[in-house]
């Protein structure tokens, strides 16, 4: 079960229904929503190494035979949980260390064929413990243990019914945009892209360190942001 704070999915659909002045949702406008709603949510996922779901500095034992590689996803992974980006390496636990060094790494398939990253070191790192910062992957939250098998949030058979609540609103307006798209209302569809992005940003400033730690997202791999009152671009990368 998750151990962050949710929304169910049932009270999204109503949230969408209210912005969209709708008293119900056909079926193709609820799977049309459940799309949606799902790419929403991999976009604000990746925008930011939120706290949920990123692993600061897990120790992770050094073996000879790895050359110097560590599985980050996939059956026989290294990590504690399926990662989707390892955002550093460091020498030392950087939770208890004030300015720990890295290691250099790159991305990488091991021997087995699993994304991985490998150490780039002049020796083999064995017997030493490494430690990685990271974002789990998305799918593996969805699933919550394995829990829900579809790979989606949602309402359907299998799905995850529980919508992290810092996305909840951004899920909401950025769907009606959607929706507003679909239905050829490019000009109103921007206007909703914006008020998600404003949205979303404000999310994203909750949980940012506003102290001399404010460098904290570009550290961890993510992108300067800009200052809130500014409208970002909502590309999907």
């Amino acid at each position: 079960m998750a151990n962050y704070p949710t929304l169910t999915y049932d009270n999204l659909e109503e949230r969408f229904k209210s912005i969209a002045g709708l008293a119900s949702l056909e079926t193709t406008d609820a799977a049309f929503l459940r799309q949606a709603v799902n790419r929403r949510i991999r976009t604000a996922f990746e925008r930011y190494p939120w706290p949920d779901f990123t692993v600061i500095g897990e120790a992770v034992a050094m073996a000879t035979g790895d050359d110097n590689t560590i599985q980050t996803y996939g059956t026989g992974k290294d990590l504690a949980n399926d990662s989707n980006v390892v955002f550093r390496i460091h020498k030392t636990d950087p939770t208890d260390t004030r300015y720990p060094e890295e290691y250099t790494y790159v991305s990488t398939l091991n021997s087995g064929g699993f994304p991985s990253v490998k150490i780039i070191s002049p020796t083999v790192l064995d017997g030493v413990n490494v430690y990685a910062t990271y974002r789990k992957d998305l799918g593996a939250v969805i699933a919550d243990g394995g829990t829900y098998t579809s790979g989606s949030y949602g309402d359907e058979a299998n799905d995850n019914p529980n919508i992290p609540y810092q996305f909840f609103e951004y899920c909401a307006f950025g769907a009606y945009a959607d929706f507003l798209r679909g239905d050829g209302q490019t000009d109103k569809a921007q206007v909703e892209d914006q008020n998600s992005e404003i949205i979303l940003v404000s999310e994203i400033d909750k949980v940012r360190p506003q102290t001399q730690f404010a460098r904290h997202n570009v550290q961890a791999g993510g992108t300067p942001l800009n200052k809130p009152e500014t409208i970002l671009n909502n590309n999907v990368q």
